[in-house]
């Protein structure tokens, strides 16, 4: 919602509720420079959203949470874990249950823009074929509740339990990297683990 210097200083403000040094917020936003932090949060705290005090030769900022804004700001910060957890909920939702399902990409990693898409794996069950009614009907409907819920557009990647299979086999890099970055929204935590090790289910 604000992809400038300001919102990630922000979010990580918003996200604990201690006070940060200017390299310690740095490390936690992983980009941007220190001394641009530094001018961000003079701009912060002259807006009197952002506290400062004074610690030796240096100062600490803190969220004003008695501002007007506070609520406001923390609300924002944590949309990715209100977009999880509605997913979660439409996807337990679902008549045809997924067998795993995971979201990945920019999403998981926490560094979208505004113009990316927001990627879900979903796994189809054994038995259900890729053109039942109700199954296709769920993929679309999840794809478009998502970008009526955020504005950015949703790719789903659906892909049967033996494509997995055969597909973790082969070390392909999609699946391997979703392993280790993905986000579980449905289905059993090792679903994805034990095959990308070859382990048989």
């Amino acid at each position: 919602m604000t992809p400038t210097l300001d919102g990630d200083v922000l979010r990580v403000l918003a996200l604990a509720d201690t006070e940060f040094t200017p390299p310690e917020i740095h490390r936690l936003v992983g980009e941007h420079s220190v001394a641009g932090i530094r001018k961000g949060l003079g701009r912060l705290v002259r807006q009197g959203i952002v506290l400062q005090r004074g610690a030796g030769k240096g100062s600490l900022y803190q969220l004003n949470r008695d501002h007007l804004a506070a609520a406001a700001v923390v609300q924002l910060s944590r949309m990715k874990e209100e977009l999880l957890d509605r997913m979660r909920q439409k996807l337990e939702g679902w008549e045809i249950p997924s067998a795993y399902a995971a979201v990945f990409g920019s999403a998981a990693r926490t560094d979208m823009r505004p113009d990316s898409d927001i990627d879900l794996l979903v796994i189809r069950p054994r038995g259900i074929e890729a053109d039942d009614d109700v199954w296709t009907d769920q993929l679309y409907e999840i794809a478009e509740t998502v970008r009526r819920w955020t504005g950015n557009g949703s790719h789903v990647l659906e892909l049967g339990e033996e494509e997995v299979r055969e597909a973790a086999g082969n070390g392909d890099p999609v699946l391997v990297a979703i392993g280790e970055e993905g986000i579980r929204v449905q289905g059993p935590p090792s679903f994805l683990r034990r095959r990308l090790a070859g382990v048989r289910s």
